[in-house]
C-alpha cells in the first residue's frame, strides 16, 4: 500500500510567483536527474499560504508518495535540501523561508 509524505515550505516575505516557479523547476529536473524508484512519485507545486489578516506569503508543497516510509523521507531530504541550496548559492529573491515538519499519512 502507498503512503503520501507532505512537507510545506514557506517564503515569509515572496510576493512574486516567479522566483518560486524558478525553484519548483530546478528541482523537479534535479530530483529527476538524480533518479527516483519507478514506484515512487514526487509532485512539487506552488502554495498561497494565508493568515488571519489576508495572504501572508507563497510557498512550496512537496508531496512524495511509495510504498516504503524510509525511500519517502529520502526523496524529501533531497527535495528540500536542493531548495534550501538554491535559495543560498543562487540568491533568489524570496526572502526569509521556514520548513515545515515532514508528515507521512
Amino acid at each position: 500500500m502507498n503512503r503520501i509524505g507532505c512537507r510545506e515550505i514557506y517564503f515569509v516575505k515572496a510576493m512574486q510567483s516567479r522566483g518560486i516557479d524558478y525553484l519548483i523547476d530546478k528541482v523537479k529536473s534535479v530530483v529527476a536527474e538524480t533518479g527516483i524508484p519507478p514506484d515512487y512519485d514526487i509532485r512539487i507545486y506552488k502554495n498561497i499560504y494565508a493568515c488571519m489578516g489576508g495572504v501572508a506569503g507563497l510557498g512550496v508543497i512537496i508531496e512524495v508518495v511509495g510504498p516504503e516510509e524510509d525511500k519517502i523521507r529520502a526523496i524529501d531530504l533531497r527535495a528540500v535540501s536542493k531548495i534550501l541550496e538554491l535559495c543560498e548559492k543562487e540568491g533568489c529573491e524570496i526572502g526569509h523561508h521556514t520548513c515545515e515538519k515532514h508528515d507521512i499519512m
